[in-house]
């Protein structure tokens, strides 16, 4: 009983602290080259799709525009 409590507990702490997230990529840029031909750096694409740049440039604002290595998750091959 013990042992399957404390494997259920750190499930859990993995899956709440993030570690569940890993590996767990968001839809990639390749889907879109023409559109993201220049996208190189965090600011690339922010400049789209930051929450008050992405009205006006009709791209989906991001969840996250405080996170860093937007490319490590973003720019998978499909």
């Amino acid at each position: 009983m013990n042992r399957s409590f404390m494997s259920a507990f750190v499930v859990m702490v993995c899956l709440l602290s993030g570690c569940a997230y890993m590996g767990y990529h968001g839809k990639s840029i390749q889907t879109y080259p023409d559109i993201h031909a220049g996208a190189r750096t965090d600011k690339d694409c922010l400049m789209c799709h930051a929450p008050q740049n992405a009205v006006k440039s009709g791209a989906p604002e991001t969840p996250h525009p405080d996170f860093t290595g937007c490319l490590k998750c973003h720019n998978d091959t499909i």
